[in-house]
Order: C-alpha cells, then structure tokens, then sequence
C-alpha cells in the first residue's frame, strides 16, 4: 500500500535540498483510513523517513524511533549519516525481532545530510525472511527522483511522462506536482487521502523538517486536517504547486518563488 517519492533538489551550487512525499492512507481488503502519518522528521539531527508496506510495526517503531531521537535519547547531532543509519536500522532490526503479527514484507526510507553537506539515502526491506540495508545512489549534478515505491508507484511513474517537459523537466517541483495530480486521481485503491511531506536543507542550522500542506484554502499537517484554532505559523506551509504558502491567508507568501505547473504532454 502507499504511494512514496524522494527527490534531491539541486541548484547552481549543488544540492540544496531533499524531500520525502507520501499519501496518508492505511487500508486493507475491507476499509481505508486516509489521516495516517507517514513521513517522519527527526528535530535534532538532519534525518527525513517515510515507509510503505507493512503498516503496524512500522507506524509503531518509527514514531517510537523518532521520539527517543527527539529526546536526545539515541543519535548526537555530531553523528556522521553512515553512523545515524547503522543505529537507526539496528533498532529496527532488533524490534522487528520479536513481532509476531504478522510478516509483511516493509520498506522504510531514509536520507539525511552527512558532515559534508551532501544527502545520503538508504533503503531498509524486510523481505519476509531477512533484512537489507541498501544504500540509494544520488548524483549532485542536478535534481533527480531518489525513489518511487508502493502500490501507486506505477501510476506515479506513467504520469510523470506527462510532466516531463521544458518548462519544468529537471526542477525538483515538478516532483511534487506530479505527485499532487496524482493522488487526486490515482485508481489505487490503496493510495489516497491528503500528501504530506518532510524536508531536509543544506545549512548545518537544519535538522529534519516537517512541512504543512495547503489544499483548495484548507490545511494538512502530517495528513490530518487543521483549523485556525492551532497556532501554526512557525510551520512551512506548501500548497500543491510546491510555493511556500501563508499560515494565515492559506495563499502564496508574500515575495515567495512562484511554482508554474508544467503544461502536461500529450500521452
């Protein structure tokens, strides 16, 4: 189940960025639920996951995992990437160990910023039998996809077709774009609900992200549904054309890039 993507963003000095996307649906055969966070973003070291698949162990650990990290609990902000992602994957292993629900097969994603100021990325799997952890190649010369993966990733793939074009092709928006229209759309079954989405920068002051979302003038944190009542303006807000958007107004912030969607090709 799930749709998810990762992009690194590069600008004319290298990488600048990078995002995790994801929809916020759990379901299986009989029912949906479409307010499940997904997407995960530890405060105290630069550190961004998301996963698809198996649901239950991996909601449980990861929300486990990023509140013992917030707390100070497991991972130093002196930490090199390689070091974070030993112990990260480690703790996953060792909880995994004694699961008994079920032995769905997860995979959980993972990039961070390293003491050089480059993004690094991994994939944890759980194949029914063992796990892996695998690094994901990235290349800094421009922006590029890191991954698609779930039940939508087909889906996700074939109308990226659509949106490759100049005005946008090689743009870490068109990403995003792509990844909008198409949960709107998306015949998935298992995919749907709101996107949500965390973030990574290169500035050694920034540390994982999480990023509100802006729909037709109604806001999403982490898949679920906010009114005025939150205090929420020390969020960054996107809306679905990827332009920093105001808590306030629910519109484009004042002096914010504009995002111009790519005119989709004909298929």
């Amino acid at each position: 189940m799930t749709l998810i993507v990762g992009w690194l963003a590069c600008d004319q000095r290298g990488p600048c960025s990078a995002y995790i996307a994801s929809d916020s649906r759990i379901s299986n055969n009989k029912s949906f639920y479409d307010n499940s966070q997904k997407t995960f973003a530890l405060k105290n070291t630069p550190d961004i996951l998301g996963y698809c698949g198996e649901m239950l162990f991996t909601y449980q650990i990861l929300t486990r995992l990023t509140s013992v990290c917030d707390a100070g609990m497991l991972l130093s902000s002196d930490m090199d990437y390689k070091d974070r992602n030993e112990i990260i994957f480690n703790e996953i292993k060792k909880a995994h160990s004694t699961y008994k629900f079920n032995n769905d097969r997860i995979k959980i994603y993972h990039i961070g910023r390293n003491k050089k100021r480059l993004f690094d990325a991994n994939v944890y799997i759980w194949d029914g039998r063992v796990w892996t952890n695998s690094n994901i190649d990235t290349n800094y010369s421009n922006s590029m996809k890191l991954f698609s993966d779930g039940s939508g990733k087909n889906e996700f793939e074939e109308n990226f077709l659509n949106f490759k074009n100049e005005n946008n092709e090689g743009t870490s928006r068109n990403y995003f774009h792509c990844f909008c229209d198409i949960v709107k759309k998306i015949k998935d079954k298992h995919t749907g609900g709101v996107p949500q989405l965390v973030g990574l920068y290169n500035g050694n002051k920034f540390n994982g992200m999480y990023h509100g979302i802006i729909i037709d003038g109604q806001a999403y944190y982490q898949g679920l549904k906010v009114g005025n009542m939150y205090e929420m303006s020390n969020i960054r807000w996107y809306n679905e054309k990827f332009e920093i958007c105001d808590w306030g107004t629910k519109k484009r912030q004042a002096g914010a890039m504009i995002q111009p969607i790519s005119r989709k090709a004909t298929p």
